[in-house]
């Protein structure tokens, strides 16, 4: 009777407790000049979720098979005789761990062997129809493609690389680059140093310390962030804002509204609707508003440059515009006629100017600040 009770629990702790697997080394360690190289393959039934920890270089990639499969290749560099190698092999390897909740989890062995310097580059396969992964190496880069679901990448140091991802992309690096392509769901995206370009997605957060941003396409809102370094961007079909310590700001399309801040730089806005904040510290603004937009409150400052804004002759707002210090003959320009134009100052000295009035009646209020250069206010053809 105690025998079959101890059965039974020990049945039920087999069912219950998460089975551990380790990998399956491929053949011996070959050796070329001074490095020594293992493969390491392994496999397992799909899951829905896929936690991965890791040293080295990472590459996700879907495909058709109903299999998770995965190689690990490590190779080391002989420093100190050869005596450790076998040491490091051995201890090396994949641990993959079946969790409740639909989770395989993969972490790397790493060996301990002093002052040895060895490398890994994992490469995994998983069903394209994977709900959710979640990625995390240290000294090397990550890479995932084709994957419908979500997708979570921390770099501890390298570049990150994302394409053909259904669902959300979280990214992460301490270090290096961020690359996405197709994007179906929201983009979250930090590195501490290096540029982040986004081809096309739902809403967009994109930070970076230093280095440039680039978008083409974001079908939300938009908020990106540089400490230093141009960001250049598409069509963005939400709201969008864009700040950049030192750099320029371009901006093909706003559909709901645009707040650009340059502490030096240009602000370029080809087309936009909704309200425009728009400050440089130092640097020439030129924006568009669109045919038909529905208006509010706006403001557009620069200290020292130009500002060029381009209105729908439909459009009805009221414009308040002012040079501290204008530049040339004629500080503000006006294209329409019931803007009206004054200048006060000296006449053969510095002299500022000031503009003010109405088109088609009044409406939002359109607020122009320069402290030093020129205004002009144009029909949009």
């Amino acid at each position: 009777m105690r025998s079959t009770a101890t059965r039974a629990v020990a049945t039920f702790a087999i069912g219950f407790l998460s089975p551990v697997l380790l990998a399956q080394p491929g053949p011996q360690p070959t050796r070329q000049g001074g490095s020594w190289t293992q493969e390491w393959r392994g496999e397992a039934q799909p899951a829905r979720r896929v936690e991965v920890r890791s040293i080295g270089r990472v590459s996700v990639r879907g495909t058709d098979r109903d299999q998770i499969r995965y190689k690990l290749i490590t190779q080391g560099r002989v420093s100190r005789g050869e005596k450790w190698v076998p040491v490091v092999f051995h201890e090396s390897g994949i641990l993959m761990e079946r969790r409740a909740g639909g989770t395989v989890a993969m972490t790397l062995r790493n060996p301990v062997c002093g002052a040895c310097r060895v490398n890994f580059l994992l490469e995994i396969e998983l069903p394209r129809e994977t709900g959710e992964i979640d990625l995390q190496t240290t000294r090397g880069g990550i890479e995932v493609r084709e994957i419908a679901g979500s997708v979570k990448a921390r770099a501890i140091g390298g570049s990150i690389a994302i394409d053909e991802i259904g669902g959300s992309v979280a990214a992460s690096t301490a270090g290096g680059s961020i690359r996405l392509g197709t994007i179906g769901g929201p983009v979250n995206c930090t590195t501490a140093g290096g540029s982040i370009e986004l081809l096309r997605s739902g809403s967009a957060m994109l930070r970076t310390s230093v280095g440039r941003i680039r978008a083409t396409s974001v079908r939300g809102d938009l908020d990106a962030e540089t400490g230093g370094g141009s960001i250049e961007i598409g069509r963005v079909e939400g709201t969008a804002r864009a700040r950049t310590g030192g750099g320029s700001i371009r901006v093909s399309e706003a559909a709901k509204g645009m707040r650009a801040e340059a502490g030096a730089g240009d602000i370029w806005i080809g087309k936009a609707s909704g309200t425009l904040l728009l400050t440089s510290g130092a640097g020439d603004i030129v924006a568009a508003l669109q045919d038909g937009t529905v208006l509010q409150d706006s403001m557009l400052e620069t200290s020292v440059g130009s500002i060029v804004i381009s209105l729908p002759e439909s459009l009805a707002l009221t414009l308040d515009a002012s040079i501290r210090l204008a530049k040339g003959l004629h500080g503000i320009v006006s294209e329409f006629p019931s803007i009206q134009v004054r200048r006060s100052g000296r006449p053969f000295g510095p002299f500022s100017e000031e503009a003010a009035g109405t088109i088609n009646g009044g409406g939002s209020v359109v607020r122009i600040r320069n402290g030093v250069g020129r205004i002009e206010i144009r029909r949009q053809e």
